[in-house]
């Protein structure tokens, strides 16, 4: 018994379309994208749960418009991982998004952007073994 791991990140943002577009970018792919009814969590009319993954599995993120324990649109940071940080840097730069130059740390390879809203997303190479 106990926690095993961690299976939801909410993201604040402002515009549901535009963030899901950018997350798109990065390689997150749509796990869910409905219109929240009265018996699920918050229960108001028009919320949309906005819910992606990234190519392999882990934790999803929710791109959520309403306020959860009171995190604004970019007050959140998530790290995620990548086999090649050089090569996906190289790929994102050509999708159009503006990123820090990539890194080089004992750990491996890093770099960091801004989601539309602000939103830190750091991409880290993680080592072989």
């Amino acid at each position: 018994m106990g926690i095993s791991h961690i299976t939801l990140i909410t993201i604040p943002v402002t515009d549901q379309d535009r963030a899901k577009d950018f997350y798109v970018k990065l390689g997150f792919t749509v796990t869910s994208d409905h219109e929240m009814t009265p018996d699920e969590m918050p229960p108001e009319p028009g919320l949309r749960w906005l819910q992606l993954a990234a190519p392999d599995g882990g934790a999803t993120i929710v791109l959520a418009t309403w306020g959860v324990g009171g995190l604004r649109p970019g007050a959140q940071h998530i790290s995620v991982a990548c086999t090649d940080a050089k090569e996906l840097h190289s790929e994102l730069t050509e999708k159009g998004l503006e990123l820090s130059p990539p890194f080089e740390a004992p750990w491996g390879a890093f770099f960091s952007m801004e989601d539309p809203d602000g939103n830190g997303v750091m991409i880290v190479e993680e080592p072989a073994d």
